[in-house]
């Protein structure tokens, strides 16, 4: 059974998704976690010392590698769209969705499936990890792979390529305060580039764009996923403070063509629309 990822957003940011069937992948680093993939990569670096630790010239060998690419470069952004698991969430709503006026759009998960088959050196889609003891067999597992190639490479080599061979799954990892967002990220990466770049047949990414957030500049990446619009919207949650009525959401979805070929859809079909059921207000 297909499951539904809610992505939760202001009024705004809802009405570009429906106006032009895109999502906004923003900069990971302008996240509400300071510690976005930091907390991953200090957790594999302090792995990797402690395989190390008796071997004092490869441990300073590393060190001089990893410190000197250690900041996460212009070239080493990740792009990330957030979804939840949990539908009409109260946190969700505050934290996300303009203090509960904005929208949560409820996506097929399996529309977005073939993502990371497609480009997997630049695109990732997958469930965040909470877990302390899960975190520990994936941090183990690329430590492991990093000390594998440093029989072939120089460690400060294997130290240095960190960053590169492994920032698709930096964001993967998120600390366990975080766990009841129950967060799903589609993650790109990839260096700077204008020009746009298909993904499979139905996924075309955007080159680097910039907006203002917040009184700050913050670069984006547009994901257009038209192709797959009549499959990837499922559910339409308005929330709890929001003023919009489920006859405005009705008519915006027929005037952007979601509803095209489609006899006597309604509120229930093919688009499920709803009220929060919280009493925030």
């Amino acid at each position: 059974m297909d499951q539904i990822l809610y992505h939760y957003c202001g009024l705004d940011a809802f009405l570009s998704i429906i106006k032009n069937s895109t999502l906004w992948l923003s900069d990971i680093r302008k996240s509400n976690d300071y510690l976005e993939c930091v907390y991953c990569r200090d957790k594999i670096n302090e792995k990797i010392r402690g395989f190390l630790e008796d071997d004092k010239e490869a441990l300073e060998a590393w060190d001089f590698g990893y410190n000197i690419n250690s900041d996460l470069s212009m070239d080493m952004i990740s792009y990330v769209a957030c979804f939840s698991e949990n539908k009409d969430q109260l946190s969700q709503w505050r934290g996300y969705a303009d203090n509960g006026a904005g929208i949560a759009v409820g996506f097929s998960r399996e529309s977005f499936a073939d993502l990371k088959e497609a480009a997997p050196s630049h695109i990732s889609f997958r469930k965040v990890i909470y877990d302390e003891k899960e975190q520990e067999k994936f941090i183990e597992r690329i430590a492991r792979e990093s000390i594998k190639a440093m029989e072939t490479k120089p460690v400060a080599q294997v130290a240095a390529e960190l960053n590169q061979n492994y920032r698709l799954q930096f964001p993967v990892l998120k600390n366990a305060s975080f766990e009841e967002e129950a967060e799903w990220r589609i993650i790109f990466n990839d260096s700077f580039s204008k020009r746009k770049r298909h993904v499979g047949k139905n996924i075309l990414f955007s080159g680097i764009r910039y907006t203002v957030r917040e009184k700050r500049l913050v670069s984006y990446i547009e994901m257009d996923f038209s192709k797959l619009k009549y499959d990837a919207i499922k559910e339409i949650w308005i929330g709890p403070k929001a003023e919009v009525e489920i006859p405005d959401i009705l008519h915006l979805l027929d005037v952007y063509g979601y509803y095209d070929d489609v006899e006597n859809y309604n509120e229930s079909a093919p688009i499920k629309i709803a009220h929060s059921a919280s009493s925030y207000r």
